[in-house]
């Protein structure tokens, strides 16, 4: 393989990533404003997805943990990373606009490093600090003016958006922290994923039941498969940039992801956004850039 083609490949991965993470939520909108119960997508996408890596590990002849270190692992990294987040999300689609759910997803890296810097994980750099300060002054241009949101009652559903935000960012620290030693990335998320099915099972049994597969299929169907189908092929994406290009070069997923989003939800529901709600976007973009720069000299640290 050529050298053009080694630096070409790393970057065509992360535009699909972007583009195919935002198109979720875009996907996400279309299901539960169909009146796709947002637990049972969840469930649906979390389990579809977990499958589907299950025959790649399988294929590859690799193995899923099973002790009592690594079901732990996929227990709690599923809940914070796929299942209560999820469920907000697709909850928050109903009332909120793709590229503000979008734009929220931004903040993912700037709370990570907040809770890396409680945690005494990550040391304190005026840069980062100044990365994740201009990330919450974006958060006050969403929420402050009076005129930045369609409704001034969607500010709530704002937090709710801003909650599972929050619970990826845990999800980052949990792993950064408790990653099995010798830990093979695949078969780690995929059991992550299972896990997270199994604890949404019951809640959406519980929340508005499940999503009927059964013939003939329609929208809500449609758009749960190629959900679970998009999650479980860009996480093979994912943990490879990973490895490839390392950690630092895949973190700029968020920024394509918000990007993905806002044009997604302009293409297809026709969104518009205001002054104040552009202005957060590159006040968070910008965050993000200083939060993710590696200082010189430093190790890049892979899972």
């Amino acid at each position: 393989m050529t050298a053009p083609a080694r630096m070409a490949l790393p970057l065509f991965g992360l535009l699909f990533m972007g583009a195919g993470w935002g198109g979720n939520l875009t996907l996400a909108k279309v299901a539960t404003g169909l009146g796709a119960p947002p637990a049972g997508l969840a469930f649906m996408e979390a389990l579809g997805s977990g499958l589907l890596l299950l025959a790649v590990v399988c294929a590859q002849g690799r193995k899923l943990p099973l002790d009592g270190r690594s079901l732990r692992f996929y227990a709690i990294s599923g809940a914070l990373g796929v299942a209560v987040p999820n469920v907000l999300t697709f909850y928050a689609t109903r009332h909120l606009s793709v590229g503000i759910l979008a734009l929220l997803m931004t903040l993912v890296p700037l709370v990570t490093y907040g809770f890396s810097l409680l945690l005494r994980i990550e040391r304190f750099r005026w840069v980062r600090a100044l990365g994740l300060l201009l990330g919450l002054l974006g958060v006050v241009l969403i929420l402050a003016p009076s005129d930045s949101l369609p409704e001034p009652g969607l500010a709530g559903w704002v937090a709710i958006g801003f909650s599972a935000t929050a619970m990826y960012a845990m999800q980052n620290v949990y792993v950064a922290r408790a990653w099995p030693r010798d830990g093979d990335a695949l078969p780690l998320a995929c059991g992550g994923l299972l896990a997270s099915g199994l604890m949404l099972a019951p809640l959406a049994a519980a929340a508005g039941g499940f999503i009927s597969l059964t013939p003939p299929w329609g929208w809500i169907q449609g758009a749960g498969a190629i959900m679970m189908t998009v999650n479980a092929v860009l996480t093979v994406i994912f943990v490879a940039s990973i490895r490839c290009a390392g950690p630092v070069f895949t973190s700029q997923t968020a920024y394509l992801i918000t990007v993905a989003g806002v044009l997604w939800g302009m293409a297809l529901f026709n969104e518009r956004y205001s002054a104040w709600i552009w202005s957060a976007m590159v006040l968070m973009c910008a965050g993000v850039a200083l939060v993710t720069r590696r200082p010189r000299g430093a190790l890049a640290l892979t899972p």
